[in-house]
C-alpha cells in the first residue's frame, strides 16, 4: 500500500495536530521517511491548508529541527561557542562561500562537546575535530 499524504494528515489530526506540535513533527518525520529522506515542498502547503495554519509556521518548524530536511536543502551549523568559535572562524568563511540554494550555513551556540571540537552539525549529524578537509569531503558527498 502506497503512502497517502491526506490519510497521514487525517491520522495526525486525530492525534492532536495542529495544536499538538509533537503530532505535527511526527507527520513531517513520516513524510520525510516515506519520501527518500526529504520532505517534499508540497507537504507543508497541504498540511497548512488542511490544519488551517500558515505554511510559514510549518516551514519555521522544519528549520528549527535539524533532522528535518525540506527538499534537497542541507543545513550546516558551526559551533561558535567560546572554544570552537575561534577554530571555526576559517571554516565559517569557507562554508559561507559554498552557501546557496542547496546549503544553508548557520552559526550556532556551543554544542557542549568542547573536548571534541571544533564541532559542526550537518543535517542533524555532529562531526568532531572538523577542519576544511572534512567539510570539503562532506559537501562533495552531497554534490555541493
Amino acid at each position: 500500500m502506497a503512502w497517502d499524504l491526506d490519510e497521514a494528515i487525517g491520522y495526525y489530526k486525530s492525534q492532536g495536530a495542529p495544536g499538538d506540535q509533537n503530532a505535527l513533527v511526527a507527520l513531517l518525520r513520516e513524510a520525510q521517511q516515506e519520501n527518500g529522506g526529504v520532505i517534499p515542498a508540497h507537504v507543508p502547503a497541504a498540511a497548512a491548508e488542511a490544519y488551517g495554519v500558515k505554511e510559514s509556521f510549518l516551514l519555521a518548524l522544519i528549520r528549527r529541527i535539524p533532522s528535518l530536511r525540506l527538499s534537497d536543502r542541507h543545513v550546516l551549523e558551526l559551533c561558535c561557542g567560546k572554544n570552537c568559535g575561534r577554530k571555526n572562524a576559517e571554516l565559517l568563511r569557507y562554508a559561507e562561500t559554498r552557501q546557496g540554494p542547496r546549503l544553508e550555513v548557520r552559526q550556532g551556540g556551543c554544542m557542549r562537546l568542547c573536548g571534541k571540537g571544533p564541532n559542526i552539525r550537518l543535517d542533524g549529524r555532529v562531526y568532531h575535530k572538523a577542519d576544511r578537509q572534512l567539510l570539503e569531503k562532506l559537501l562533495a558527498e552531497l554534490g555541493i
